[in-house]
């Protein structure tokens, strides 16, 4: 009976650490939105989901932990087929003292990808061995809306490089920047070849300009007042004034889908922008009916104690009577 209560309350435990976009090592329940650190320096657990994808010891690009066995980029970052050498670093955001590290296993370009017109600029690496999730190591949420009015204090985050030639970090240690979503309009206006589903960014006065971020690395904002953190872009391109961004929205199916295929099927929580919820099954509910079983299981064992001892009961009352 022991055994089993103690196992129900490390699966609710488990849960809370698995759960997507939080920064419990960062900003408590009631700080929630409202301590956004200043300055350009990263601190320990304000990125839990930032990776660094190398390639013989050195960043190459930027990721996103989305779960413990799916890391989501940019196809730009890679060539046709998986590097040998290539790792995924999680779990700090100083490159300079040793970091977990894991092996991918595959590695997934989405199949239109253009080089030229930077298009469907998104991957997916499958890694040979899950994440454990810490205070240091959480995935980040996925949007479920397209509406860039609902996103609020959005950030850039990466160690940058010197140049796209050399992969190179330009600091050893995570650096952010505060960014604003523009509209499409505003975009085009700019930038006129903007591929369909990508989307513009814009650096927010006082920030520095030339903070480099991470090209495959995430874009993330808060929504509204609530302890979530959603990726809403993928860095894809730098311009002068602007981030072009892969749009997540817009590629949630095909993550759905490409994770399937490979038999680790990744289940994006949230609703569509319609009026309709979209059915899928949540992390959170299917923790929730697990602690729901716990909970009939102790019920019914309670139970069936219960009428072993009243029958225990009747049976030595039995006993007396016949003695007598």
């Amino acid at each position: 009976m022991l055994l089993l209560i103690i196992s129900c309350l490390s699966s609710l435990i488990g849960s809370a650490n698995a759960a997507c976009g939080l920064r419990p090592s960062y900003e408590s329940f009631l700080e929630t939105g409202k301590r956004i650190g200043t300055g350009t320096s990263v601190k320990s657990g304000e990125f839990p989901w930032h990776v660094s994808i190398q390639s013989h010891g050195k960043h190459i690009c930027g990721g996103t932990i989305i779960s413990a066995l799916w890391i989501l980029t940019a196809a730009h970052c890679f060539a046709k087929e998986l590097p040998p050498d290539l790792t995924v670093v999680v779990g700090g955001i100083d490159l300079s003292v040793p970091l977990e590290d894991h092996q991918p296993d595959s590695l997934i370009l989405h199949e239109n990808f253009n080089s030229t017109s930077m298009a469907n600029d998104i991957a997916l690496i499958l890694l040979s061995s899950p994440i454990e999730f810490s205070k240091e190591k959480i995935p980040i949420c996925l949007p479920f809306m397209r509406d860039i009015h609902i996103w609020q204090l959005c950030w850039a985050a990466g160690w940058g490089s010197t140049s796209a030639a050399e992969a190179v970090p330009a600091s050893h240690v995570l650096h952010k920047a505060r960014v604003k979503l523009i509209s499409r309009e505003q975009c085009l206006e700019q930038i006129p070849q903007l591929q369909e589903n990508m989307m513009c960014a814009e650096v927010e006065e006082g920030e520095p300009g030339n903070c480099q971020v991470d090209s495959g690395g995430p874009l993330v904002c808060s929504y509204w007042n609530t302890m979530k953190w959603f990726q809403v872009g993928i860095i894809s391109e730098e311009k002068p004034k602007h981030k072009i961004l892969t749009a997540v929205y817009t590629y949630r199916a095909w993550i759905e889908n490409e994770t399937a295929i490979r038999g680790k099927p990744f289940l994006i929580e949230g609703m569509d922008s319609g009026t309709r919820p979209r059915v899928v099954r949540s992390r959170a509910g299917t923790h929730l009916v697990f602690l729901q079983h716990c909970f009939f299981l102790f019920i019914s064992l309670m139970t069936v104690r219960a009428n072993l001892l009243h029958l225990t009961g009747v049976d030595r009352r039995c006993q007396q009577e016949v003695s007598q």
